[in-house]
């Protein structure tokens, strides 16, 4: 409300009192934005993440050590890496609800563990079914052909024991 109308609209409501200016006050600041920047949707998973391990109806899956498995969320968009290649996606969320697209990675090869790792690290990525957040870190559980499981992951700017 711009400083004229305030005191057109003071004028005239002034024998209603004071909560009728606060009210039409209150009604001008609550307003819904209307740009699509205002309206953009603030992700909870945004930021990037590290794989600290990955289990198959709670039993963990052993890892191949040294390789970093990571997940960066941003916009709407996850890339990472597989441990060999990187790769590239779209996600949505709704609610816990997470949808993770098929995901486009570059073909360099590696070893055969990891490249088995990494294989099972995208599989259940794209299987994806809800998350939870907390002070631990991000953990994902997924669902692929007759296997459930999760993937529990710890902020990249975080250094943990995993």
């Amino acid at each position: 409300m711009n400083r004229k109308t305030f005191l057109i609209v003071t004028l005239i409501v002034g024998s209603l009192g004071i909560t009728s200016i606060n009210s039409v006050v209150a009604q001008q600041t609550t307003k819904k934005p209307t740009s699509s920047l205002q309206m953009a949707q603030f992700s909870p998973l945004k930021g990037s993440w590290r794989l600290g391990n990955m289990a198959l109806l709670d039993l963990p899956t052993p890892m191949v050590p040294s390789q970093e498995l990571t997940a960066e969320f941003a916009d709407g968009r996850i890339s990472g890496s597989g441990g060999c290649n990187r790769f590239m996606g779209s996600y949505e969320i709704q609610g816990d609800r997470l949808t993770i697209s098929q995901l486009a990675s570059t073909f360099k090869a590696c070893e055969e563990p990891i490249m088995n790792q990494e294989s099972k690290y995208l599989k259940a990525l794209q299987g994806a079914q809800r998350f939870e957040l907390d002070d631990k870190g991000l953990t994902i559980y997924y669902q692929v052909e007759q296997e459930s499981g999760v993937l529990r992951f710890v902020s990249k700017n975080v250094r943990g024991l995993w």
